[in-house]
């Protein structure tokens, strides 16, 4: 049903990244506040020690490829649940943006993890240039996806549809 809208194109999708940009910073932000918190706790209960340390927020520094890692982690995990629940993040809820396999079905975990994966930070958008006909960005054609723009009315009957499940 949705297969047949338009595939977007490269200002709508960076509308989006720019949209979800902002999500992803809080969500860093909140992980942060986690692993502070976690940090003071294992210091609390003697797990740890800051001994050499100035603070957690030093503990954490020291132990950047881990945090890094962790962080790197949550936001796959914002991608990937947002694109395997709904075909959307909230970036691309607000530009009417859908996310599905290239024969119009939802995507599959392994198609969202490819996909994040050789997105590249959104470096991969730019492929639309090289493919412009196509329409279909590096992550779209390595993970087998596309991204199409709905239109408002499908965009409400896509909402509708949701709501009543």
């Amino acid at each position: 049903m949705f297969a047949e809208a338009p595939r977007a194109g490269l200002i709508r999708r960076l509308a989006a990244i720019v949209y979800d940009a902002l999500i992803v910073i809080a969500l860093l932000m909140f992980a942060m506040t986690l692993a502070l918190a976690a940090v003071a706790l294992l210091e609390k209960t003697g797990l740890i020690s800051l001994v050499g340390y100035q603070d957690s927020a030093d503990y954490i520094q020291r132990h950047a490829l881990w945090f890094q890692l962790y962080l790197v982690l949550w936001v796959f995990w914002f991608y990937l649940y947002f694109w395997c629940k709904a075909g959307q993040t909230l970036g691309m809820r607000a530009w009417r943006l859908l996310l599905l396999q290239q024969n119009g079905q939802p995507v599959t975990l392994k198609q969202a993890l490819i996909r994040v994966v050789t997105a590249l930070g959104g470096v991969g958008n730019f492929w639309l240039w090289v493919r412009f006909k196509q329409k279909l960005a590096l992550q779209d054609q390595l993970s087998g996806t596309m991204v199409v723009e709905l239109s408002k009315e499908q965009s409400r009957e896509l909402n509708l549809h949701r709501q009543a499940k």
